[in-house]
């Protein structure tokens, strides 16, 4: 998958060093997935949630939620995530993200 913006996993890992070594772990994995499906996605991140247009994963166990807009892969492009939100659980849990994926 093609991921934007790397940049921005970058600053998360600078504010939350504690999350660094798992921020670039999914890196690595993401980047080199090919999903054309949320199924697919679950093979990788069997607790990953789809909401409305994009995927949320849990980093660091659950104590992070990477939030991200999808546009999965098909036999002509190879797929785009679009990292929209890193969040502390509580963060999570007020619900203002879920706007960014609406569909």
């Amino acid at each position: 998958m093609n991921i934007i913006a790397t940049r921005t996993i970058r600053a998360y890992q600078d504010a939350f060093p504690n999350a660094a070594t798992a921020l670039e772990a999914w890196l690595e994995v993401a980047g080199k997935a090919y999903w054309q499906s949320y199924n697919e996605v679950l093979e990788t991140y069997a607790s990953a949630d789809q909401v409305g247009s994009c995927l949320v994963f849990n980093i660091r166990g659950n104590k992070y939620r990477l939030i991200c807009g999808v546009a999965y892969a098909n036999r002509w492009v190879k797929g785009t995530l679009f990292v929209k939100h890193f969040l502390t659980h509580a963060e999570y849990d007020k619900n203002a993200w879920k706007r960014d994926c609406e569909r």
